[in-house]
This record gives C-alpha cells, structure tokens and sequence, in this order.
C-alpha cells in the first residue's frame, strides 16, 4: 500500500514522475513495486477501483488532477455513473 500512495503523492507533487508516468507507465508502475488490481487500477485511471482497494482518496483525487482528469468525469466515476472509455 505504502509504494501507491507513494507514487500517487509523487505524480501529484514531482513533476518529473508525473510526465513519466503519462509517457511510459509501465516503466514507473515497475520503478515503484505496483502489481497486480492496484496496477490495472491506475494505468487504466480505475478511480473507484482505487477507492475500492482502500487507498487515500485524497491522494487519489490530486493525482487525477495532476493527470489532467476532468472533475466531472473524474466524480462520475467514483459514484458509477461512468464507465471507463
């Protein structure tokens, strides 16, 4: 749980993390020990998965900030009103 929230306080606060998390997340997912549903979950930009799974969703709403996720989507899909594309 540690390197997740670890990496989603990073894509939101390290602009360098970011920019390569948008470009190549496989290689960042690796660098911070993501695997598994946690994994599919944030390469997919899955935020109600996220929020299932139990992590921050603090941390989770300024990452998908960061990502440039529009609020509305990104609040849609937390109450399952939005599917991902």
């Amino acid at each position: 749980m540690y390197n997740m929230h670890k990496l989603l306080w990073d894509i939101r606060n390290v602009p360098a993390v970011n920019e390569r998390f948008q470009a190549a997340p496989d290689e960042v997912l690796d660098e911070y020990g993501v695997t598994g549903e946690d994994r599919r979950a944030l390469k997919e930009l899955d935020f109600k998965a996220l929020h299932e799974l139990g992590y921050n969703p603090y941390l989770i709403y300024f990452c998908a900030i960061q990502l440039q996720v529009d609020r509305a989507d990104y609040y849609a899909q937390i109450r399952g009103e939005k599917e991902l594309s």
